[in-house]
């Protein structure tokens, strides 16, 4: 079938970066992305760190100049709300009633904060996902002095992080017993813990707000189920996301895994791509089905998708990638492996200059590296050669990874 019409649903890292790489690949139908955000494609990263602390202005957190998306044919339609439609059909339908039709659908639909249902809904409890939630705290903190963040992850630590630079009090708290120990294991969780208090960070782990004090429709304070009262005059919430699964329900697509199920081109259906947060992948070199919530996942998946749109499927085997600066703490990872995996460490975790393997069945899954960007890079290729790697050669420092590597995958 001839396909006339790309339509994108999601301005996010798969959506724009889908459009582009339709362009770039000669695609010559017409390509149209529809976002309910305000704002046109930005760069999600800078929201948490250089955007959030002012280094930055605002025209450099787009991903592209305005014009751009004109002269490269694709049209962006912004505060556009896509609530249903008809795969049979190919056609959706959008908020104010009106109808888009399609011959092809990439959805690249992100996902929400989720809210502490017992958390106030007063102003300054705030929440991070867009452009203008960044605004909103960098705004907010101008105005504060003791920061309240809920939830140890890549946003709150990075949150955190900037915060710290501000020259803010920072209050960190986090339900587990070590920040990032389900994606990372207890003894990373362990040191970024002590990164962040030794830069005056207030890190409370295995606890939870048990009350919340508020006056005229603001958080004050809090009670903490360590049994302290803390004053704060900011509150975020960074507890994670809930992927965005209205609109592929209603579109009658297979969710599973917290996710739509997707092949291992990421294709949904048939001329259905999904990709992004919301995407359950059977990776083809990890050998089972994965969900990642990171940004250069989304760009990487929303490339993989266009590619696929003009050469025809083919799977899509891109290690998931992402990393994380805080303070001066740069933080890379690639593959993918939970913190129950055997870890074999590397380097110098007091210098804060190593890395660590993460190995299911004897194979290395994952690799994470603080401050060590060569290692990490070997550490991919480890990942995609699928073959045993002794582990006393991934602890010894002194042993050269690259001759670990397989031919093939060098």
């Amino acid at each position: 079938m001839a396909i006339g019409r790309v339509v994108i649903v999601g301005g996010g890292g798969t959506g724009d970066a889908a459009a582009f790489a339709l362009r770039k690949r000669g695609f010559g139908g017409e390509v149209t992305i529809i976002s309910a955000d305000q704002d046109r494609p930005y760069d999600r990263p800078y929201l948490s760190k250089e955007f959030l602390r002012g280094d930055i202005e605002l025209p450099k957190v787009f991903l592209h100049d305005e014009d751009e998306y004109t002269k490269q044919g694709i049209e962006l339609r912004l505060g556009t709300r896509v609530t249903g439609g008809s795969l049979p059909e190919r056609k959706l339908g959008l908020e104010d009633g009106s109808v888009v039709a399609f011959d092809t659908l990439v959805l690249g639909l992100g996902g929400t904060p989720r809210r502490l249902p017992d958390a106030p809904r007063a102003d300054n409890v705030l929440t991070l996902r867009s452009l203008r939630d960044s605004q909103a705290i960098h705004e907010a903190l101008e105005r504060s002095s003791r920061l309240l963040l809920i939830g140890a992850g890549f946003i709150g630590a990075e949150v955190g992080a900037s915060a710290r630079q501000l020259g803010k009090q920072v209050l960190l708290i986090e339900s587990a017993p070590v920040p990032l120990s389900r994606a990372l294991g207890q003894e990373v969780g362990e040191i970024y813990a002590t990164i962040h208090r030794s830069r005056g960070v207030d890190v409370r782990t295995g606890t939870t707000v048990e009350k919340w004090h508020t006056d005229r429709g603001r958080v004050v304070g809090v009670t903490l189920t360590d049994g302290r009262r803390e004053e704060v005059d900011l509150v975020l919430e960074a507890v994670g996301i809930e992927p965005n699964l209205d609109l592929p329900k209603a579109l009658g697509l297979a969710i599973e895994g917290g996710g739509v199920k997707v092949d291992d081109a990421l294709r949904a259906a048939d001329g259905v791509y999904c990709g992004g947060d919301v995407a359950v992948h059977p990776h083809p070199v990890l050998g089972r089905a994965i969900r990642v919530e990171h940004w250069e996942v989304a760009k990487n998946h929303g490339r993989g998708i266009a590619a696929n749109i003009v050469g025809g499927d083919t799977p899509y085997t891109k290690l998931p990638y992402f990393w994380s600066d805080q303070y001066d703490v740069n933080l890379e990872y690639r593959g993918h492996a939970s913190g129950e995996d055997r870890a074999v460490w590397r380097g110098d975790r007091e210098g804060l200059s190593f890395s660590v393997f993460y190995l299911r069945d004897g194979l290395v899954d994952a690799v994470l590296s603080m401050n060590d960007s060569k290692t990490n890079e070997l550490g991919g290729k480890l990942i995609e050669g699928r073959r045993p790697v002794s582990v006393l050669a991934l602890g010894d420092p002194a042993v050269d990874l690259a001759g670990l590597v397989p031919a093939a995958a060098t």
